[in-house]
Formats: structure tokens, C-alpha cells, sequence
């Protein structure tokens, strides 16, 4: 009897869990449950190249980055896994980037053309960070039906592309005083004249661009082979925009060149699209000209713009390669610049992981602390030093819990950056690493920290020397990262009736 009675207290207990469990708490244990399927899928055989050698850590560390749309990996992709291990990465991005509850609500609205429960409508709010669930399904509908056909565009356009043209696979490794010591060899992975080859690339960079992934099947430098293709790297960026400006944006637009068509004139643009575009705009706009700044005008013979080395091109190339990458920083990933060759200088990686550390939109593939946080943020302060105590954007008042709501995201971030980054920092070999500490510095893993918790995947090369407990902490950040921090602060919250009450309200002296 006694132990019955046990067995029923865990029945219970496991009912009364399941009962009160909220959907920031269902997202949040579908999305763990997903990264332990996707971990046993990398675990087989049959997802590894024969004679790889990959802990289970490592595995882990690609699923936590591929499902979070990061793009950061210990293991070069295209040496590591097999054609069934990158299906299963392109499909952790995927429907990570639009999301497993947007694709349920999707699959049942278009394909099945069945209603969805008020329930899934109220998680699939929670999960893209929705406030108009009226409207919330017609979004998904319409916004994922274009991304996937977007996908399918860019995956022809990218297969003729790759089949075309002819990419550098023959990749030099430089060293600063010795010269060039070896040539990596990637041609066997080249899809120039080979169609089946060419169409897979099409469309795994298909899928990983527009879910802003960063995962790449090319090489160990991600696109530098076609560093002088500005095709392929033009197709990118468009996906990557695509990608990044969230759904409700991908909606307003939509619509808007239907009311055009249309010619009707009752059109009006969301707050959420005016503020996400124009803060979207503006950080790339002074990210581009600060790194134009800083590359242009030093005089460093290392850096990319005064190396001498033919292997980076023209002047124009350059430029194209500096463009590039500040849109690679709204959460992409994907470099054109082969770091073995040579980097940015370290006042511009700063500069990126600022880039990297505020993200793209909400309800997006995006990470970091998102675009419309920093608006309020700045705006805030602003019209706190006009004397202006409201919050007003494009005629309209922000609510005082979204303005208190966005410097609580901004502190709680910075922590969790800095603390991150005091982790890997044990990576070293000063410490309890592997890392070289002549060769990497705190612009190093600042970045890398950044990139991860803006699921962003540009990296300096820090992360294949990460000692376990650094992994595991760019996995949780890149898992924060991709819920977001409301999320992850509002899935331990419980109403609490004992505080239902106030003090006495007295000021204190603040710097």
C-alpha cells in the first residue's frame, strides 16, 4: 500500500505540474525536448563522416547553435557531417528561425485548412513575442508562406549561381611573420559544373540565410571562397533582411503593396514597423560608417584594407567585404573574410559586437536585445534630458512597463555578457584552456560572447578551443539569446498575492 500511495503522490505531482504549467514554460520545454532530439539525430553514425572523432559536448554545442539560428561550431560543418547530419542541421534552423509553434499553427491553417486553438494561439503569441494575437494568425499565414517561398527563389537563383560561378577552394593559411605555412584544401566541396552538388549548397544557404544561421557547407571560412563573387554575397544579404525584420513587418509590407496594387489609399504602417525598420536602418547605417571610420584611416599593414595580399582583392572588394559584414552582424553569421589571411582590427570588432549585442527584431530569427529595445531605450533618455518624462514615437505614447520592461532586458543582458565572457576567459591557456592567450584578446572572446547571445554565429575562431564549462555556457546564452530575455525572466514568474501591497514612497540620492 505504501508504495501505491508514493506512485499516486507522482501521478499527482506530475498532473498538478502539467496543469499549471504556463506557455512561456511549454515553449520553453518543447524547445529543450527539440535540441535533445536533434542531439540523438547527430549521435548516429549515419550523421557523421566516417573516422570523425566529435564528443558529445561538441554535438550539443552545433545543435544548441543550429537550433537557436546561431551559426557558432566547434566543427567545420561540411568535414564533419553527412548529407543526412545537414539535413538535420538546415531543419533544426529552420524551424528554429520561424519558430515550431508558428510552423504547427501554418501547417494546420494552409495546409489542413483547419482553425487552431485558443491555446496554440496564445503560445504561438508568447513565442513570437506578439501583443496582437486578432491579428496573429493571419501574420503566420501570410508571413510564412512568403518566407518559404522566398526560400524556394533563392534557392534556384542560388543554384545557378553556384553551379556558374567559380569559387576560390584552394585557401591559404597566413602567418604574420612567417609567411603563408599551408594551403586548406576545400575543392572537392567546390559546386562549380556540378548540379546535384550546386543545388544541395543552394538550398542549405537558402535556408540558412533567411533563418539568419550563419551555417555554412563550403569550407572552414564560411562564403570566403566567393569572396570576390558579389552576386552570391548580394542574394545573402536580401535574405538576411528578409530574415531579420520579423513578421509583422513582412505582413505590414505585404500589404501594403496589396493596397497598391489595389490602389487603395486606407493603408497605415504598424508602430512595431515604423520604430523596427528605422532603428533596423540606423544601427546599420552608423555601424557601416564607424567601421569605414576605424579600417579607412588607420595605418595597421595587417588589417584588411592595407594588406598587401592579393589573396583580398581590389579596393572595391574591400569595401564589398566591410558592407557585407555590417549586415552579417544583424544576426547572420556568415563572413566573407578568410580570418586566416587577416581580421578587422580590434576597435572594429567592438564594434560589430555592439552590432551583435543589440540584434535584429522581435519576431524574428534575431537575438541580442533586439531593435525596438533599443529605440525606447534611447529615445527615453533623450526626452529624460529634455525634461520630457514620456516616452513618444511617431505620435504615439509608450507605456511606462515597455519603457521600465526595456532598460530590465538591457541590464539583465549586459550581465549575462559580461558574465559569459569572465567564463570563457577560464578557455585561456593562463588558465584551465587550450586558447592561446598571445593570439586572442578580451575583443576576442567579447565578440564571440556577443555572437552568441545575438545568435548572430561570426566568430574570431575562439570557439573550437572552448573548454567544456565555456561551451556550456555559449549554449545557455545562445538559448537566452534566441527565447529572448523577457522569456526567459517571465518563465519563472508566479503571481505572488502575499505583495499585493505598498510602501511609503520616499527619494534617495542616485549618480
Amino acid at each position: 500500500m505504501p508504495a501505491r500511495r508514493k506512485v499516486n503522490n507522482i501521478f499527482k505531482n506530475f498532473k498538478k505540474f502539467f496543469l499549471n504549467i504556463s506557455n512561456l514554460q511549454i515553449i520553453l520545454i518543447t524547445y529543450l525536448v527539440v535540441v535533445l532530439l536533434g542531439t540523438c539525430f547527430l549521435l548516429l553514425p549515419i550523421s557523421q563522416k566516417p573516422g570523425v572523432n566529435i564528443s558529445f559536448i561538441d554535438i550539443l554545442f552545433t545543435v544548441a547553435s543550429a537550433f537557436s539560428d546561431t551559426g557558432l561550431t566547434t566543427r567545420v560543418t561540411v568535414e564533419t557531417w553527412t548529407d543526412f547530419g545537414q539535413a538535420v542541421i538546415a531543419i533544426l534552423i529552420l524551424i528554429g528561425g520561424i519558430g515550431i509553434f508558428a510552423l504547427k499553427v501554418w501547417i494546420i491553417n494552409v495546409i489542413f485548412r483547419k482553425s487552431i486553438s485558443i491555446t496554440s494561439r496564445n503560445i504561438l503569441e508568447k513565442e513570437r513575442s506578439s501583443s496582437k494575437t486578432s491579428d496573429l494568425k493571419k501574420t503566420i499565414k501570410i508571413s510564412v508562406t512568403f518566407l518559404f517561398i522566398t526560400i524556394l527563389v533563392a534557392t534556384f537563383i542560388l543554384w545557378l549561381i553556384f553551379y556558374f560561378e567559380k569559387g576560390n577552394f584552394i585557401l591559404q593559411e597566413v602567418s604574420d611573420k612567417e609567411g603563408v605555412i599551408k594551403v586548406r584544401d576545400f575543392s572537392q566541396y567546390d559546386p562549380h559544373g556540378n548540379v546535384l552538388l550546386s543545388f544541395k549548397a543552394a538550398v542549405f544557404h537558402s535556408i540558412s540565410a533567411i533563418n539568419n544561421a550563419g551555417f555554412d557547407i563550403l569550407s572552414d571560412a564560411s562564403l570566403s571562397p566567393y569572396y570576390s563573387v558579389y552576386s552570391i554575397q548580394i542574394v545573402f544579404i536580401i535574405l538576411l533582411v528578409i530574415g531579420g525584420v520579423g513578421f509583422p513587418v513582412i505582413y505590414d509590407v505585404l500589404q501594403y503593396i496589396s493596397h497598391k496594387i489595389r490602389k487603395r489609399t486606407d493603408f497605415h504602417f504598424s508602430l512595431f514597423t515604423k520604430i523596427s525598420c528605422v532603428s533596423y536602418l540606423l544601427v546599420f547605417l552608423t555601424g557601416l560608417i564607424l567601421t569605414f571610420i576605424f579600417e579607412l584611416t588607420n595605418s595597421n599593414p595587417m588589417n584588411l584594407w592595407n594588406n598587401n595580399n592579393p589573396e583580398l582583392g581590389s579596393k572595391g572588394d574591400r569595401i564589398m567585404c566591410m558592407v557585407f559584414h555590417v549586415f552579417s552582424t544583424r544576426n547572420a553569421g556568415f563572413t566573407t573574410l578568410d580570418t586566416n589571411i587577416t581580421t578587422f582590427l580590434d576597435s572594429t570588432l567592438i564594434i560589430f559586437a555592439i552590432m551583435m549585442f543589440i540584434g535584429s527584431a522581435p519576431s524574428s530569427t534575431a537575438g541580442g536585445i533586439r531593435t525596438t529595445t533599443l529605440a525606447i531605450i534611447i529615445v527615453a533618455i533623450w526626452n529624460r534630458i529634455r525634461g520630457i518624462n514620456e516616452v513618444r514615437m511617431f505620435r504615439r505614447k509608450i507605456s511606462q512597463d515597455n519603457v521600465f520592461s526595456s532598460f530590465i532586458v538591457l541590464a539583465i543582458s549586459i550581465f549575462i555578457i559580461l558574465l559569459s565572457s569572465l567564463i570563457c576567459f577560464t578557455s585561456l591557456d593562463t588558465m584551465w584552456g587550450s586558447a592561446s592567450s598571445k593570439e586572442l584578446t578580451f575583443a576576442d572572446i567579447f565578440y564571440d560572447v556577443c555572437s552568441a547571445f545575438g545568435t548572430t554565429g561570426l566568430s574570431t575562431g575562439l570557439t573550437s578551443s572552448l573548454n567544456t564549462g565555456s561551451k556550456l555556457t555559449l549554449i545557455l546564452t545562445m538559448f537566452i539569446g534566441q527565447l529572448g530575455i523577457s522569456s526567459t525572466i517571465l518563465v519563472w514568474r508566479k503571481n505572488n498575492f502575499k505583495n499585493n501591497y505598498s510602501y511609503i514612497e520616499e527619494d534617495i540620492i542616485i549618480g
